[in-house]
Order: C-alpha cells, then structure tokens, then sequence
C-alpha cells in the first residue's frame, strides 16, 4: 500500500516536470492575479477607542435606631451600565444620526435605510473586557472600532459615535436621577406642610390648655413610632420608585411591599397595644385608655415626633439627591482616546496573494488531472473518446 502512493506521488512529480511550462504558467498567472486583487482592493481605516462606566449614585437611608436593619432604602440612582451602553452603541437611534451626519447613504451607495444600516453595523467592531474569572463576568471596560475607506472619516465617525453614547447615557442617567430627585423633593414638601400642621395644632392646643409633661414611658413610644412611621415613608418612596422603573411584577417591588406592610403592621400595633416596656414589667396604658385631655395632646405630640422624623432622613437625602441632580454626567470615561489611522487595517495583501496562489495549485492539479485522465481514455476505450470529442468542452 505504501509502495504504491509513493508511485502515485512520484507519477504527480513526474507530471509537474514534464509538464513545467504549464505549472509556471498557471502559477503565475493566479500569482499575478491575486497581486492585482490585493494592490486593487479598497484600502480601508480603523480607528480604536476603549472606555470605562463609572458607577453612580444611589440614594440610601438607614433610619437607624429601632430599625436600623428592617428599613434600609436604596433607590435608582445608578448610571448606565457597561451591558447597556453595548445595547445603545447597536441602536437605531445612534445609527440613524451616523448616517445622517456622515451621509452615509452616499457613501454606502444606498438609498434603503435598513440596508445602509446594516453595511454600518458591520463596519462597527465592538470588543467588551471582563474580568478574569470562572463564569459570567461583569465588564470592566469597552473598546470599539469603526472601519471605513478614509482615514479622515473614520477618524471623525469614531469621535462622533462615542459623543453620542456619551450624550445618550447623560441623558439616560438625568432621568433616572430626576425621578427620584422630584418623588424626594414632592415627599419633602409634604412633610414640611404636615409637620407645619402637626406643630401649629400642638402650640393650638397647648395656649388652650397649658403645657402638658409627656412621661419618660410615652417619649419612648412616641419615639419608636416615630421611626415606624419613618421608615414607612422610606418604603413609600422605594415602592413608588421600583413601581416606576421595574414594574409590580419586579421582585424589588414585591420586597419592598411586605416591607411596607410589615411596618405599617408594626405601626398599627403600637398605636392600639401597650408599649413594648410593658414586656419589661413597666405597665404603660393603651392611648385608648388614657385621660381624654392627656390622649389628646399625646396624639398632637406624637405627630409632631413622627413628622420630625421624618424629615430627618428626607432632608439629606434631598440635599444629597439635588447635589447630583447638578452635577449629574454620563458615567462613562475614556481610557484610549482614538487616534488618526496611519496604517490600513485591510486589506491584508500577503493572505490575499497566498490565498490566490494555492487557488491556483488546486486548478492546476484538476487540469493536469483532466489531462491525464482524457489520454487514459484515448488509450484504453477510443470508443468513448470519441464520444466525449462531440462535447463542447471537451478537446483531444
């Protein structure tokens, strides 16, 4: 079996030498040919830039005390991420003004939208890095490419795109910052006007009747309703907020409602049942049972302890919140800035000329092949070969 595919080898030598002139011939020709594809082909640029997504703010309140670790809000307030700004750079929405401000219809020799935005999408590379790691990792940076015949446009089509994610982001991220920023801002001026109120109706009350001492036992309890109450305010603001942004359906918003309904529980016990020093051997009377006058002005001074309370945690947090309201930005920064292609990224002239090269050994083996098979035939079945003399393509 060996012997004979080393004949077999040694015949196909023996045929390329005998059968030179063709070999170098053919081989040059595609040779040629694929030196002139490769000095003919469209030269065309690639400009790179690679950038990062800074995390943004969230709004975060810890009422401490008593509920220090059942209410504990943080709220929308996160730039764009890295897997969004993917999402956006593949929009319609950046396409669309690529195409506009490069006229790309011109330059991609279309008039149908779709098809301009497709020869586009591929022209745009986009690289993500993760980090290191067994799994799915989040993405620490970003790097794209757009690819074009001029160096200039490519160049200037890279800075453009990324102005515009740069631009969408900011305005992404403004949003998600101003609704929280107005539901903390509305929530505020309603505390304000209530404790305003409460404050007016206890000085009514107290220039009607004096000034009553509240017990040390009915400032405790008026102090942890006060934080239950707080804390339903903050779960308030995150239920509304997660309604807004994910939906009822999210599981955020379905937390955050037992949440709620646990505090607000909570809050109608202490309001109809002893105080929890009761537990502890000192006995403190229902509201419902205390003198009308005393009950009275207890329930003015409660609500004025609840509102203080609340405005406690959502003043900061409005301050907080408005500060980056002001100085709100798009989250993202570059790394690589993009530089004017020197160089061409494509075409690659050497796999062009090699790829036209082995093309033409392959062609050259099937015509020698041919060859030899039709002298076969002529030899040993003239019959057929007569025959196959009638077909157009076939000559002796």
């Amino acid at each position: 079996m060996t012997e004979h595919k080393t004949i077999d080898l040694l015949d196909i030598v023996l045929v390329l030498v005998q059968k030179r002139k063709k070999v170098v011939a053919i081989m040059s020709l595609f040779t040629l040919l694929g030196l002139v594809v490769a000095l003919l082909w469209p030269k065309k640029y690639k400009t790179d830039l690679t950038y990062i997504v800074n995390s943004g703010n969230s709004i975060n309140f810890s009422s401490g005390g008593l509920l220090s670790g059942l209410a504990n809000l943080s709220v929308s307030g996160d730039n764009v991420s890295p897997d969004q700004t993917l999402v956006l750079l593949r929009s319609n929405q950046i396409k669309d003004k690529m195409i506009e401000e490069f006229d790309l219809f011109e330059v991609y020799s279309s008039d149908i939208l779709e098809n301009v935005r497709e020869k586009l999408d591929n022209n745009i590379m986009i690289e993500e890095m993760r980090e290191g790691g067994i799994g799915f990792n989040a993405i620490i940076a970003v790097s794209f490419s757009v690819i074009d015949e001029s160096p200039e446009r490519s160049y200037e089509m890279t800075k453009y795109l990324y102005s515009l994610l740069d631009s969408v982001a900011l305005s992404i991220n403004k949003k998600n910052i101003e609704s929280s920023y107005l539901m903390l801002e509305n929530r505020l001026n309603q505390n304000m006007l209530e404790m305003e109120q409460a404050e007016d109706s206890l000085i009514a009350f107290q220039e009607a009747n004096g000034i009553l001492q509240v017990e040390e036992q009915a400032r405790a309890m008026v102090e942890n309703i006060a934080e239950i109450k707080s804390a339903m305010v903050e779960k308030e603001i995150e239920k509304a907020l997660f309604k807004q942004t994910l939906g009822v359906e999210s599981s955020r918003y379905k937390t955050a409602q037992v949440a709620y309904e646990e505090l607000s529980s909570l809050y109608t016990g202490y309001l109809k049942k002893e105080s929890s020093l009761e537990s502890q051997g000192d006995i403190f009377k229902p509201v419902s049972e205390m003198p009308p006058l005393f009950a009275e002005y207890y329930r003015l001074f409660r609500e004025v302890e609840i509102q203080q309370e609340i405005y406690k945690v959502l003043y900061p947090q409005y301050e907080q919140q408005k500060l980056n309201f002001n100085e709100i930005n798009s989250g993202l920064s570059l790394i690589d800035e993009p530089r004017l292609p020197t160089y061409k990224f494509y075409p690659k002239r050497a796999f062009i000329v090699i790829a036209f090269f082995l093309l033409g050994f392959i062609v050259l083996l099937f015509r020698l092949w041919y060859e030899q098979w039709i002298a076969h035939i002529q030899q040993k079945q003239p019959d057929l070969y007569e025959k196959l003399l009638t077909l157009p393509f076939v000559k002796g």
